[in-house]
């Protein structure tokens, strides 16, 4: 194991709780306030070159995922920070596993190569079922081993697609595939909704694909592929679309929703949107999501899902120190798609008629 580079003092002092009959200390709650860290040194990460200005091929592609052969010129980066309550919201009953999955989606999502370590007063291994606490974690790759972080999407520049074109095409094909809403059962009216944006292009979307599926994508692969979209009601969509709303896995064909959008005090994100407390509407986190037909081709398969949701993750919990790394970000088409309308919006195919009904319902 290598040498932390962390100064050799424990973030938290060990809190202290009423000594029982026996002389033992009873375990005081967890701290929620407290601040959790996931951290990785500094020298098993190289950072990216720069970026083509327009990625027009697999090798333009490539280009943009190969290391450099730079690290960060700090010890260690930050990746993901924020109060333990509100990791413990998402990590619920996986405890620890949630959090080394996430650092192994950040760190090395297609060899899962490093392990989790916590501080202590010294770096301890951290197995599943350890509960999450407000410390300093460490991802510690093996000797040698070199990483690149994955990159961010941030989504921008997109426009409401009409339903013209490749888009029409997919959009047809998800609701002829799905039929209902993964989350409601509810089969009209449904969005196409994009799980990796358009505007990141094909070749990136085949890398993507690649990466966190351990599948050969087709020479072929298009983002317009029905693969890459999944149906929802409109009010789940816009969510879904700005990385608000991501699906996380659960065993085979069932999915959980988690809500990463942050609602004002006494408020909760429902099926039909922001309502106040107490609401007789079912609130967003939590709900089970299935594929509607899952014996269907061209089903969307779990490590697609597995890159969105750790989009919600980094859009929610991503440091600064991840942030600002040199060339972190996804590159987007910076033209127009086909089918691109000249209104603001976002990435899925609506229906204006259907936009207007679904809003008038809420």
């Amino acid at each position: 194991m290598s040498t932390p580079f962390l100064p050799p003092i424990p973030p938290f002092d060990p809190p202290s709780g009423p000594s029982t009959q026996d002389g033992l200390t009873d375990t005081p709650p967890p701290d929620l306030t407290g601040i959790l860290e996931l951290r990785v040194n500094s020298s098993s990460v190289r950072l990216y070159p720069d970026t083509p200005s327009t990625i027009s091929d697999d090798m333009h592609a490539a280009t943009a995922m190969t290391l450099g052969t730079t690290s960060p010129a700090t010890h260690s980066i930050c990746l993901l920070s924020g109060p333990l309550g509100e990791f413990l919201r998402y990590s619920r009953q996986e405890a620890s596993k949630w959090l080394i999955d996430l650092a192994h989606d950040i760190c090395d999502p297609a060899s899962l190569r490093g392990s989790l370590l916590v501080w202590k007063e010294q770096w301890c291994p951290v197995v599943n079922t350890a509960p999450l606490t407000a410390s300093i974690y460490r991802y510690d790759l093996p000797a040698g081993i070199t990483v690149g972080l994955s990159k961010i999407s941030r989504r921008e520049g997109k426009s409401v697609t009409t339903m013209t074109g490749n888009a029409s095409t997919m959009a047809g094909r998800v609701k002829e595939r799905d039929g209902k809403c993964w989350v409601t059962a509810a089969s009209d009216p449904l969005v196409n909704s994009h799980i990796c944006p358009k505007r990141m292009g094909d070749h990136l979307a085949r890398m993507i694909y690649h990466t966190f599926t351990s599948l050969a994508p087709a020479p072929n692969l298009s983002i317009f592929h029905e693969i890459f979209g999944m149906s929802l009601l409109i009010t789940l969509d816009a969510w879904f679309d700005k990385y608000e709303m991501g699906l996380r896995f659960v065993s085979l064909n069932n999915y959980e929703c988690h809500m990463f959008a942050i609602a004002p005090p006494n408020k909760e994100y429902t099926l039909v949107g922001l309502q106040q407390k107490p609401t007789v509407y079912p609130a967003i986190h939590g709900l089970p999501a299935n594929p509607p037909r899952p014996q269907s081709n061209h089903v969307p398969p779990p490590g697609l899902f597995r890159w969105h949701y750790l989009q919600c993750i980094l859009k929610r919990f991503a440091h600064d120190d991840y942030k600002n790394l040199l060339n972190i970000y996804f590159s987007e088409l910076p033209f127009r798609m086909e089918g691109d309308s000249d209104e603001d919006g976002t990435d899925s195919e609506r229906n204006g008629p259907q936009r207007l009904w679904i809003l008038g319902e809420m």
